[in-house]
């Protein structure tokens, strides 16, 4: 697993440990499949980031969500991510118009990436990042 930058790999670790699981998995199905290394672009937040980004929920901040990125992977590999891991882990995901949803991809955000979320049952408490 790649991630966009030090500050996404040093806030990995805080990610809720189900997360975690599910994320390098994917991961792997990328890798064993395709030969290709997912790349995380983002992890947990601060309150100030998330309004600095325009994020409406607080499902990074409470480090139950992580997104990858998607421009450079091959449409068929994010059909099967979503398909394969939707299907072994939706009832997990965040309640999104009253029903689960652990991978969201549409357009959204800052660009184009899955979004993996967690139920808010899941939620850890907001922490302070020193970022250097």
């Amino acid at each position: 697993m790649k991630f966009k930058d030090s500050v996404v790999e040093e806030r990995f670790q805080y990610l809720h440990p189900l997360l975690q699981t599910i994320l390098k998995q994917m991961d792997d199905f990328a890798k064993a499949k395709y030969g290709i290394e997912l790349t995380l672009t983002a992890t947990c937040s601060t309150s100030d980031e998330d309004r600095a980004l325009g994020r409406k929920s607080d499902t990074h901040r409470t480090r139950r969500a992580s997104d990858v990125r998607t421009r450079d992977l091959p449409e068929s590999l994010i059909a099967e991510l979503c398909a394969v891991f939707r299907k072994k882990y939706g009832n997990l995901g965040a309640k999104l118009n009253n029903q689960a949803q652990l991978i969201v991809y549409r357009p959204h955000g800052t660009g184009p990436h899955l979004h993996i979320q967690l139920n808010r049952k899941y939620a850890q408490p907001e922490m302070k990042y020193v970022t250097t």
